[in-house]
Order: structure tokens, then C-alpha cells, then sequence
């Protein structure tokens, strides 16, 4: 089969497009669940932490959420709150294994809601409330620290203020 000069142009024009394609510039509205790195242009699911083309880090931002408690101390008893998860005292893994790869943080603290019991110097103790929380807990709230006898890094949960929903 023999091509024709305008076949042949239309292929090399083609070609240039595939190898170019992966450092041109989007000027396009990325799709949801999309990030654009800033060294390289190329398109990236919205939770990674790095580029899959170049490899650069992406900046991580500790977003402020709606109606998120900062100052916890000013908490009353019978207050109700949600606590965010992949918050709190963590573990992180030392060797790769079935459940999780090495460097995974395995999170050591609560999720749910909850209402406050009492307010101690570092901490809340607290009575779930939610369908998967029941009982007493302790929220660790003091500061960021690794204990050297455990391993476990303990950090603040961060809390969320709920309104208190009336029951039919």
C-alpha cells in the first residue's frame, strides 16, 4: 500500500501530537478529581502527593474546615461534635506487610460523633453517640509529640461543632 504525500503529512503531524502530548500546555478547566503540576503540565488525580510524570511533591495545605472547634478548652459538657477522620495519635509502619505498605500511617484514634463528658487538661472525655461509637473515650487534644515508649505519634484530633438533631 502506497501513501500519498498529504497521507504522509498527516501522519507525521500525528506523530509530532503523541510525542508532544505529554508536555504541552492545558488550557483547558481540568475535570474534578484533577490537579495540574506547575513543573511539568501534566494532569494528576487530585489526592496524590507526587507528580506522576516528573515526580515533584505536591504542596500539602492544611485547609480550614467549616465550623471546625480551635479552641476545644471552651467546650461545655452535653456539646455535641464530630471528630474528622485520619486525625489523632498515629503509628507509622516500620517494614511493609499484608494490611499496609512501609511509612502508611495506621491511625490509633477516634471517628464519630460525640458529646462531651468532661474537659481535662489534655483531652476530652466524651460519650459517643453515633451508631458506631458508643461508650466512653478519651480524645487526646495536647500537643504534637512521639512517645519513645510506644512509637505512636500523638496529635490533637481536629473536632467539628453538629448541631443536635431532634428525634420524631
Amino acid at each position: 500500500m502506497q501513501l500519498s504525500n498529504k497521507h504522509g503529512i498527516i501522519l507525521y503531524l500525528f506523530i509530532i501530537f503523541i510525542e508532544h502530548a505529554s508536555h504541552r500546555i492545558v488550557m483547558e478547566k481540568l475535570k474534578r478529581g484533577q490537579k495540574l503540576c506547575k513543573k511539568c503540565n501534566s494532569i494528576n488525580a487530585a489526592r496524590s502527593r507526587l507528580c506522576n510524570s516528573c515526580g515533584v511533591a505536591f504542596i500539602s495545605k492544611n485547609t480550614p474546615i467549616k465550623n471546625e472547634i480551635m479552641d476545644w478548652r471552651s467546650l461545655q459538657k452535653g456539646e455535641l461534635f464530630r471528630v474528622v477522620q485520619g486525625t489523632g495519635p498515629y503509628f507509622v509502619c516500620v517494614r511493609g506487610s499484608e494490611e499496609s505498605a512501609a511509612g502508611d500511617k495506621i491511625y490509633m484514634g477516634c471517628k464519630g460523633k460525640y458529646e462531651v463528658v468532661k474537659v481535662l487538661w489534655n483531652g476530652l472525655m466524651c460519650k459517643g453517640i453515633g451508631k458506631n461509637s458508643c461508650g466512653i473515650e478519651f480524645l487526646y487534644m495536647g500537643n504534637k509529640e512521639l512517645s519513645k515508649s510506644t512509637g505512636i505519634f500523638k496529635e490533637p484530633h481536629r473536632l467539628i461543632k453538629i448541631k443536635a438533631r431532634k428525634r420524631k
